[in-house]
């Protein structure tokens, strides 16, 4: 009998944000930010544990508070504003390996800024990855909004002109129905430990979860955070319960 295959989420928040000063732990329904993405986690039924990874001491503990497991504070060179969440990602999937002796098969990685993940989100994604072999890394994608579709995109001169980016297709496909369907990505990131360690999030053969764009909701402004507020209080959004402190 096949083993089942042993899942876990990492999400990285670093402390630093200059746009968004402390954006990944502002306030959202009188609850951190970070508390939505580690709840989600928590609540999926194909995840074993939800760890953050993180610069910062205030955001260890809260991590902690809401129910993540903070194994270590990370290192300065992880926390720069150029090293990327795969790098980060990747260094707690080796810690974890060679400190803990941790079988790890499949890691999701969540954005902090993502707060309208669903545990159903994060399970589809793993039993995609453990029922299709062949696939190595699954995203949650969204479809474009129609405005925001490639062949309306455009680009200005310098004499201040505009063209669109690609006139020829958009000539061909002038109307929404013509226009082959394109998306983005959304709320999560799911891949293979290996392929997370040698390739990062994206591996080489790459599955897809389609999902309401509303919970492809992303926060990189104040404003965002206040919108996001605002659809849940509304009913827009249904996340069911909303998180509780674990400790």
């Amino acid at each position: 009998m096949t083993e089942p295959l042993i899942s876990i989420v990492i999400i990285p928040a670093r402390g630093g944000s200059k746009r968004f000063p402390r954006k990944n732990i502002a306030p959202l329904m009188e609850r951190p930010l970070l508390s939505f993405a580690i709840h989600a986690g928590l609540r999926a039924d194909h995840i074993s544990e939800v760890f953050v990874s993180t610069d910062d001491a205030e955001i260890a503990d809260i991590a902690q508070t809401w129910g993540a497991r903070v194994p270590y504070i990370r290192p300065d060179d992880l926390a720069t504003d150029h090293a990327t969440a795969d790098e980060a990602v990747a260094h707690m999937v080796n810690y974890l390996r060679v400190e803990e002796g941790a079988k790890i098969d499949i890691v999701v990685l969540i954005q902090p800024t993502s707060p309208f993940v669903l545990p159903e989100h994060i399970d589809q994604a793993i039993l995609m990855l453990t029922q299709n072999p062949d696939i190595d890394s699954v995203t949650t994608l969204s479809q474009l909004d129609h405005r925001l579709h490639p062949y309306n995109l455009s680009s200005i001169k310098e004499n201040g002109e505009w063209e669109f980016i690609l006139p020829e297709k958009r000539a061909a496909a002038k109307t929404r129905q013509s226009k082959p369907a394109t998306y983005q990505f959304s709320n999560l990131f799911a891949a293979r430990a290996d392929t997370m360690l040698s390739m990062g999030r994206f591996g080489k053969h790459k599955g897809a979860v389609i999902i309401d764009d509303v919970y492809a909701w992303d926060i990189d402004h104040e404003w965002q955070l206040k919108t996001a507020e605002y659809m849940l209080k509304e009913g827009i959004v249904d996340l069911g319960p909303l998180p509780e402190k674990r400790t």
